[in-house]
């Protein structure tokens, strides 16, 4: 029995003996790579261009197709694309492309991947920001460009258009731009609310009603006309409790009717310059315009972006639809919470719709009843500025609503 043992034991040992360099690899992955992902090399060293040049075509296809999303696309290199015959791909847009198969969120087949990467690489190529049409981005699968009823977000186009370069346009970062834009919008920029009150001859009750804009943290601007037959001394005060003063005629004129009478010349001089020289020359940072009776004309406007950073149209109708628009726009329309068309309820729903970086421009002219239908009254300009400070709106001036970005 003895002996038996010790046989079998001479019997194992020279089994595990060798020359020392009788070690056992693990088997190589699919594609040829070990488990750790490389092939060694004859240094013991991993080269992944190495193993990429060993891929069949299907498994090439097969390796971009499963990039998608993932980091590994870093690892892809001009090989795989030849091997599985994706030839629009070449060395001067390679990194464009794995910055898309890095960052998208689509799965798509091999087919519908080839068309995308291909539309990539012709994206990249395009010598000029103008050839960055909707169409041509909705096929590379920008995403965010348009809404639930697939009509174009002509914000987020703008946004996108205004951050990208001239060329070498790369998916990546185009759809950062988008992301950027609906992040901003959701999380960073304000939602604001901007008042506004026309006529010299509703200076004293605002005035009167100052405390009531203290009491809600809340400013407005006031459009002043008729600035030669008014307390300028009142406007002044008004100004330096933080409310914007802009021009809203020295005459008010119907700039529609009166150009067309007497031309463009003659209404900036009898209507805009002489009024907003003196309010400038008493200290008034003017900045602003509200047309007299909401009328203009593209020619008024080319000529009083001249003179102003901001132009406030007005609306009036029946049917006027409360609701907020972009903050950049140098040329908005206020909206008439006059008596007769006062609605507490779509105004409140317009200020629980807006998105970051929209205003709310409300428009009406005395505070307190008046013979006709042109006033506010105290309870109901104060349930626009309880709700909108509830809310939490930014109560802003022209310029600084038309600035958000800046805050």
């Amino acid at each position: 029995m003895k002996l038996r043992l010790s046989i079998l034991a001479i019997t194992l040992l020279i089994a595990g003996c060798g020359d020392g360099n009788e070690i056992t690899q693990p088997p190589p992955a699919v594609g040829g790579t070990s488990q750790s992902g490389g092939e060694q090399g004859g240094n013991g060293s991993t080269t992944s261009g190495d193993n990429n040049t060993q891929l069949s075509s299907t498994q090439a296809i097969e390796k971009i197709v499963n990039a998608q999303g993932m980091e590994h696309a870093t690892e892809l290199d001009l090989s795989v694309f030849s091997k599985a015959e994706f030839s629009c791909i070449k060395d001067n847009n390679l990194e464009a492309v794995k910055g898309y198969l890095i960052n998208t969120q689509d799965k798509l087949n091999h087919k519908e991947l080839q068309t995308r990467l291909c539309k990539v690489a012709e994206l990249y190529a395009l010598g000029s920001k103008q050839r960055l049409t909707f169409s041509l981005l909705k096929e590379v699968g920008i995403k965010g460009l348009s809404g639930s009823d697939g009509k174009v977000n002509d914000w987020a186009m703008d946004e996108l258009m205004l951050g990208a370069p001239e060329q070498a346009f790369e998916w990546a970062k185009l759809q950062k731009l988008v992301d950027d834009f609906h992040y901003n919008q959701a999380n960073i920029w304000p939602k604001q609310i901007n008042i506004s009150f026309d006529d010299g001859g509703a200076l004293e009750s605002i005035y009167q009603h100052l405390p009531l804009f203290d009491k809600y943290n809340a400013t407005f601007t006031y459009y002043v006309s008729h600035y030669f037959l008014i307390d300028s001394e009142k406007v002044a005060e008004i100004a330096a409790h933080g409310h914007e003063i802009g021009h809203h005629g020295t005459t008010h004129k119907h700039a529609k009717d009166y150009v067309e009478k007497n031309g463009l010349q003659k209404w900036l001089e009898d209507d805009i310059f002489d009024s907003l020289s003196a309010m400038k020359s008493d200290g008034l940072d003017v900045t602003s315009y509200a047309y007299p009776y909401g009328a203009y004309t593209r020619e008024t406007d080319t000529e009083l972006k001249k003179h102003f950073s901001h132009i406030r149209k007005f609306a009036s109708w029946a049917s006027v639809n409360y609701r907020g628009e972009r903050s950049d726009r140098p040329i908005t329309t206020g909206l008439s919470i006059d008596a007769h068309r006062f609605n507490l309820d779509k105004i409140r729903h317009a200020i629980d719709t807006l998105k970051g970086g929209e205003t709310l421009y409300l428009a009406t002219h005395v505070i307190g009843k008046t013979p006709n239908e042109w006033y506010i009254t105290p309870e109901n300009l104060e349930a626009v500025l309880k709700y909108a400070a509830e809310k939490g709106l930014k109560f802003c001036h022209t310029n600084e609503c038309m600035n958000f970005k800046s805050k």
